[in-house]
């Protein structure tokens, strides 16, 4: 048992936040996963608050992740620190201890929000950082709700996240139709296409996951394509798209 501290008290620390936020969510269990990504990367972002989180989390030497787990983009090039020379005081020093705290905890330094590039595994996932979200849930058979970087962290460490939102059939509903008749020749035109839907939602809509748009009239997406659309209506927090012949 992890909640029992036998596996450490990180993951210990970890579990229990996941049993909160499943309390919460109003969650039945909690169930596996095959993937994490986790956000929250940048001094800028997450500030000391994050690194005194990430260096209490990880008290203990040998920490592994549960599952393969990937980090977002950082605040700078972490090769080229000191060349691109930014005026935030201690910005450099604070960025590395953040990349090392993730290392000590088993992630895998990828620095990418864009974490799909081959992607085959499907099943339960726990991802932070919202394009990523909505382009897995759109056309791969990963299932998983936008999580935050600390609940991200946590699945990561036990290879479990509650059962609630995106994860359940009754809520990968569309609750949006868009009708495509024109051409979009670039991708910057599916950029626009996701932005125009994004600016169509209407505060008063009461959408528990967000709008869910089901997308018809378009044919042959390549990557860049993909990306280009459910970066752009991720922006407005689509976590899922519906597109004809393209979503599983």
């Amino acid at each position: 048992m992890i909640l029992d501290g036998s596996q450490g008290s990180t993951k210990q620390k970890a579990m229990r936040l996941l049993i909160d936020l499943g309390e919460a969510a109003n969650a039945e269990q909690l169930v596996p996963v095959v993937s994490a990504h986790v956000s929250g990367v940048s001094p800028l972002t997450g500030g000391d608050g994050l690194i005194r989180f990430l260096k209490d989390l990880g008290t203990e030497e040998n920490i592994t992740t549960a599952v393969e787990t990937t980090l977002n983009a950082a605040g700078c090039d972490r090769t080229k620190f000191k060349e691109m020379d930014i005026p935030v005081k201690d910005y450099v020093e604070k960025q590395q201890l953040i990349l090392d705290a993730y290392e000590k905890l088993g992630i895998e330094l990828s620095l990418s929000c864009t974490p799909y590039d081959n992607l085959k595994i499907k099943g339960n996932a726990s991802w932070a950082e919202s394009n990523a979200v909505c382009f897995a849930n759109t056309y791969t058979e990963l299932r998983t709700n936008r999580e935050s970087g600390l609940s991200a962290i946590a699945t990561a460490l036990c290879g479990f996240t509650p059962e609630y939102g995106l994860l359940l059939d009754e809520n990968r509903i569309p609750n949006l139709k868009i009708m495509v008749e024109c051409n979009l020749d670039e991708p910057v035109d599916y950029s626009i296409l996701g932005d125009w839907i994004g600016k169509q939602i209407e505060p008063k809509w009461k959408m528990e996951y967000g709008p869910i748009p089901h997308i018809f009239g378009l044919e042959n997406l390549n990557f860049e394509e993909k990306k280009a659309l459910t970066a752009s209506a991720a922006n407005y927090g689509c976590p899922l798209l519906f597109i004809d012949n393209f979503t599983t």
